[in-house]
């Protein structure tokens, strides 16, 4: 009997790829056109083998029984799930295995330009578990030798593409656009694929334009980037329960989880719009269309642009929603157990950017901004009980784009909000986002208590109230925080002779609140913050 394969595809650098662009339709292009890749790959190459029956092919993981490579010997392929940018695909016969890898790496290249694919396949066993840990193991080897590989270069004749640098593409009525004065604007070959798949009843030029309240200093914008906590090594403990040993089982489980994923940072997303939707009339009066747009959405892997001023709201929205939801569902378990134990939980970084300020470089510190609110989430302190294996809790950290150098978020701050004359840095975040299930998560919300988000919240509405400070005293307040602990004191003197009240918050939340004092929505003296 011939031999049965599992192969896995990842296709690489799709990060890089989607921000390697400071256009924004190229950006959405991008994203939409390898948001399936996959599955439209393998599909193209399906229809395009004459000597293939289509119904021996199964590509719609998400609506087909999943075992149908299993029960019936006539199933050809079957594609067992996507997720986490990964496809895992079953293959009756390693002629069919190897001939869909070489279509499969031809039209992700013919369709993208410049991604790569990389394929690891193993032999089929009756245990799934095995199979996951042989193939991930040989992913991990081939991703670490794979050459990273770009298309040709320019030579010296040829006019180069100003941001990517490849060859730009000689116009045949297709890979060049005009501008409105008639002057063209030569693409390369990856842009134009982009802009291809760029929503074409959608104004490229108008997106920016209407998300902001005006221009200049009105003109501000937040990226916001979100990820999930925990994810791969969660995944890996679920796969490795003894229920999930067999390929019936583990597929079915796999599929759920990829399902609830996308369920659960779906509907989190909405709710981020909903949130939007109600405070739209007091950002921008008289607006009637969203004052949100969605980048990438691919799993627990979120990455939006809103307006400033809705920025910290849209994340407690997004918090808030996902984590009600949970990755996988015990069944032995009770609600608060599955909870405690698959609960979701996220961590965020916002990015506040002027409408002209290089694209590419805000995406590139919104997650800077995610991975520095990680950081924070990870450390013992932080973490529940204090242990290594306790549930983590969801950050949020943010950064005013004022220098592109700002994606080395660790070195730009040490730089930027250095004390004089001190080794400490005048802010305090990230932030702590109290979750809801208080019992099912142990002790995150006390042990996370000098973090809460709230002390943000009351400085923002503080210094915000007008019957406490002018605006030129919060901005000499802000400023006095650089020359250390003497001026600061000094001045807080000085406001106090005046009869000014400050903040019942610990001093040291006061400089982030002072930051972004600008970037909040505050009526009666309330944050409005969902």
């Amino acid at each position: 009997m011939e031999k049965e394969y599992l192969a896995m595809y990842d296709v690489r650098g799709i990060q890089n790829y989607i921000f390697r662009s400071n256009d924004l339709q190229e950006i959405i292009g991008a994203s939409n056109l390898v948001e399936n890749i996959i599955i439209d790959g393998l599909e193209s190459i399906i229809t395009g083998q004459s000597d293939w029956n289509r119904e021996e092919f199964l590509t719609d993981w998400k609506n087909d029984n999943g075992t149908e490579f299993i029960d019936d010997n006539s199933v050809k392929m079957q594609v067992l799930f996507i997720g986490g940018g990964n496809g895992y695909v079953l293959f009756r016969t390693k002629n069919i295995c190897s001939k869909v890898n070489r279509l499969l790496a031809k039209y992700i290249l013919e369709h993208t330009y410049s991604l790569t694919l990389a394929v690891a396949i193993c032999e089929k066993s009756e245990s799934y578990e095995e199979d996951y840990k042989t193939i991930q193991k040989k992913m991990r080897k081939i991703k670490a030798k794979m050459p990273e590989t770009k298309p040709v270069g320019i030579m010296p004749f040829i006019a180069a593409d100003k941001v990517t640098g490849y060859p730009v593409s000689v116009h045949n009525n297709r890979k060049f656009s005009k501008y409105a004065d008639g002057s063209i604007e030569y693409l390369c070959t990856e842009s134009w694929l982009k802009r291809e798949h760029f929503p074409h009843d959608e104004n490229s030029e108008k997106i920016l334009d209407n998300l902001v309240i005006g221009k200049g200093d009105n003109s501000k914008l937040a990226l916001i980037h979100i990820d999930g906590n925990n994810m791969g090594q969660r995944l890996m403990n679920i796969m490795g329960m003894k229920e999930n040993k067999s390929y019936k089982n583990a597929i079915a489980t796999m599929r759920t989880i990829s399902k609830n994923i996308d369920y659960a940072f779906g509907k989190a997303y909405k709710a981020c719009e909903l949130y939007v939707g109600r405070m739209t009339e007091s950002v921008k009066p008289g607006y009637k269309g969203k004052l949100i747009r969605g980048i990438i959405r691919a799993g627990d892997d979120i990455t939006f642009i809103c307006n400033v001023k809705v920025a910290f709201g849209c994340v407690k929205a997004f918090i808030y929603e996902v984590s009600k939801h949970v990755l996988y569902e015990n069944k032995a378990y009770t609600r608060q157990e599955n909870i405690k134990e698959y609960g979701f939980s996220a961590c965020a970084g916002i990015a506040y950017f002027n409408s002209h300020f290089p694209f590419r470089d805000a995406y590139e510190i919104a997650e800077s901004c995610c991975k520095s609110a990680k950081n924070r989430a990870k450390s013992l302190r932080c973490r529940e009980g204090g242990k290594a294996d306790g549930n983590l809790g969801n950050f949020v950290d943010f950064q005013i784009c004022m220098n592109v150098n700002a994606g080395n978020l660790n070195e730009y701050r040490g730089k930027q909000y250095q004390i004089i004359n001190s080794n400490q840095l005048m802010i305090f975040r990230p932030y702590f986002i109290p979750c809801h299930n208080v019992q099912e998560l142990g002790d995150l919300n006390e042990r996370n208590k000098e973090y809460d988000i709230l002390n943000l919240e009351k400085n923002l509405a503080y210094f915000n109230n007008k019957n406490f400070f002018t605006r030129s005293q919060n901005k000499k307040l802000r400023n006095a925080f650089s020359y250390g602990a003497s001026e600061t004191e000094k001045y807080i003197a000085f406001l106090k002779s005046r009869q000014k009240m400050f903040p019942d918050t610990d001093m040291k939340t006061w400089y982030d609140a002072l930051e972004i004092m600008d970037y909040a929505v505050v009526k009666e003296g309330k944050l409005i913050c969902v």
